[in-house]
């Protein structure tokens, strides 16, 4: 609402939308150093205050450029960001772990709180939190014991040696 307000005012006179630009607190809290008149100031520490609470408050609901960016965020070309079937239904790890909770639990990424972070992506990888990649890794590990057992009998049955994938010999 906050981007739309500014669109509407910066159509009719840009000097006036400038003004009411001053939503963002950045200019009070960076650049000006918090020297300025007290509504400003009270207005950049409460939103640091909220922001110690809830995770980017200002980005996520007020921030006119989050909103204009949010736009073609909607638009995606690409749908890059890997999801496995069983993400959200019944893993949740990746919801659980988002540090901007883009990810609701069903396991859909929500593009417009994603701050293409790539944690998840990480976890999406990660031998030791998700429950799609162990189960595929301790398939696997399986599958090379029992190869080992099979080429180790058939070495014993027929004694010579038996190859192994990736050139190891039994």
């Amino acid at each position: 609402m906050v981007f739309l307000g500014l669109f509407g005012v910066s159509l009719a006179s840009i000097p006036l939308a400038e003004t009411y630009a001053e939503v963002e607190p950045f200019k009070t809290a960076i650049i000006l150093k918090f020297a300025r008149e007290w509504p400003f100031v009270l207005f950049a520490v409460g939103l640091l205050i909220v922001g110690l609470f809830i995770e980017r408050f200002y980005c996520r609901y007020l921030c006119p450029l989050g909103a204009a960016l949010a736009i073609p965020a909607r638009m995606r070309m690409f749908d890059w960001l890997k999801r496995y079937r069983e993400c959200g239904n019944p893993c949740k790890t990746c919801a659980n772990e988002c540090p901007v909770q883009a990810i609701h639990p069903t396991g859909e990424i929500n593009p417009n709180e994603c701050v293409n972070c790539l944690h998840c992506q990480v976890l999406y990888q990660s031998g030791q939190k998700c429950p799609v990649v162990i189960k595929k890794l301790k398939r696997r590990a399986t599958m090379v014991a029992r190869n080992k057992e099979s080429a180790a009998a058939l070495e014993k049955a027929f004694g010579t040696r038996v190859p192994l994938k990736e050139g190891t010999h039994v």
